[in-house]
């Protein structure tokens, strides 16, 4: 069963049921709530507003049931249960962040764009937004189990992947009392500053840039080797993405 197909027909099953009592004619399906429910989203960023939204329509309740379903779906596709998900995003951390270390550069701002699926694995890179980080387990997939919630979670859509997401690594040149002059480096999801595992020897959020280095060299040694855990079948593979260097 694919994922997140056990949690969508839990939850919508009470739904279909209140739905079919108030509209005795209609054969309403699983499918046909999360539509409505997508449609709320959609409907609100082209028109403004959308009765889909409606808490009449939908309760408190069934929104994080909806929202959990999305969190699943995710984590095991391009999330943390995946082996790979961290080998696909840490090409995309290593050039942004060789960028960054160096001395002297022409630009002030590089910008990369992609589609959805593909933030969740730098999420992972960076080791960012994971429910296990300081449960000293190694389970991932315990901490997001396909039929009941786990509300205490840091893994949540909303916040990795809302309509329009943005991951953004910053280089800062700081001069803050009780920390030395220079370079320090920091992480923004949706604008919002993350903290970096093992990485916080800065102010705010930030780490030095010796830290910093270790921290993408740790992170490489753990993710950096796309050729040999994914194996593609093309014969010119390569680890490093070079799109920044043109």
């Amino acid at each position: 069963m694919r994922t997140g197909v056990k949690y969508k027909e839990k939850y919508t099953k009470p739904i279909i049921e209140r739905f079919k009592n108030l509209a005795p004619g209609l054969n309403f399906t699983a499918d046909d709530i999360v539509g409505m429910q997508e449609l709320c989203g959609y409907e609100t960023v082209i028109r403004g507003s959308s009765q889909f939204c409606s808490l009449e329509l939908f309760t408190a309740n069934d929104w994080l049931d909806f929202e959990y379903m999305n969190d699943i779906q995710y984590f095991y596709n391009a999330g943390y249960a995946n082996p790979i998900s961290g080998v696909l995003g840490f090409p995309w951390v290593n050039a942004s962040a060789g960028l960054l270390l160096e001395d002297k550069t022409d630009q002030d701002i590089y910008v990369s764009f992609t589609h959805r699926e593909l933030p969740p694995t730098v999420i992972v890179a960076l080791g960012l937004f994971n429910n296990s980080a300081y449960s000293g387990t190694n389970n991932p997939n315990a901490t997001m189990p396909l039929t009941t919630q786990n509300y205490g979670r840091v893994w949540k859509s909303s916040a990795i992947l809302p309509f329009l997401t943005n991951i953004a690594i910053e280089k800062l040149s700081c001069d803050s009392y009780g920390y030395d002059a220079g370079d320090y480096f920091r992480v923004l999801v949706n604008q919002s500053p993350q903290q970096l595992p093992n990485c916080d020897d800065g102010p705010g959020v930030s780490c030095s840039k010796a830290t910093f280095q270790d921290f993408i060299s740790s992170r490489g040694e753990e993710f950096g080797s796309y050729t040999e855990r994914c194996q593609p079948e093309y014969k010119n593979s390569t680890d490093v993405m070079t799109i920044y260097d043109a």
